[in-house]
């Protein structure tokens, strides 16, 4: 059977201007209308799951979209977001990190995972949650990086900055899973404001 999941980047967050890290870093108000607006539009059939990244941004969002649709969700430590470095290093040395990173996709940054690394676990991770929930629609909450490195194979693409910058706050994407994932409808905003 097809699994479809929805793939959701977390809303707009409230940027900590002091660090690098923000992993503890709040939904904004507009990133929690972000979100509410794609569960006003859904774009496929009612989910029977929702999981998030244990960070606190996805958690929020899928929170909402829990709210929403009148389920739980679940958190999945392997929907991490993607760093460089998770120690709080000012904004220009993680900017100079994350350069190094495109540049080359095998590059081991302090993190101790290179993007190509984050592209196979984001991967894995996709393919494991769609096999549990088999032949059902799933919300899976997570961050732009690591959505961007597996919707860019997904289209046979290499993995680029820019494409991670494309992916808006409370976009969302349709994967379906059978015998392996494929990208039916890429990033976009559904409900007010979409393009």
């Amino acid at each position: 059977m097809t699994t479809t999941l929805v793939l959701v980047r977390h809303g707009e967050i409230v940027r900590p201007p002091y660090t690098s890290n923000f992993d503890r870093a709040p939904l904004s108000r507009r990133g929690e209308e972000q979100v509410r607006s794609l569960a006003g539009a859904w774009p496929v059939g009612r989910p029977a799951a929702i999981f998030a990244s244990p960070l606190r941004r996805s958690i929020e969002s899928a929170i909402i979209l829990a709210d929403a649709f009148g389920l739980s969700m679940s958190k999945r430590p392997c929907l991490k977001e993607w760093s460089a470095d998770e120690s709080g290093i000012p904004q220009p040395e993680y900017a100079a990190l994350e350069k190094k990173a495109w540049a080359d996709q095998d590059f081991i940054p302090p993190s101790k995972e290179s993007l190509a690394q984050a592209a196979v676990r984001g991967t894995r991770c996709l393919e494991s949650i769609a096999k549990s929930n088999d032949g059902q629609t799933v919300v899976v909450a997570c961050h732009g990086m690591l959505f961007s490195l597996v919707t860019a194979s997904l289209k046979g693409e290499r993995p680029s900055e820019a494409y991670k910058n494309s992916i808006g706050f409370g976009a969302a994407a349709l994967v379906e899973a059978g015998s392996g994932l494929r990208l039916i409808s890429d990033f976009r905003r559904y409900g007010s404001g979409s393009a």
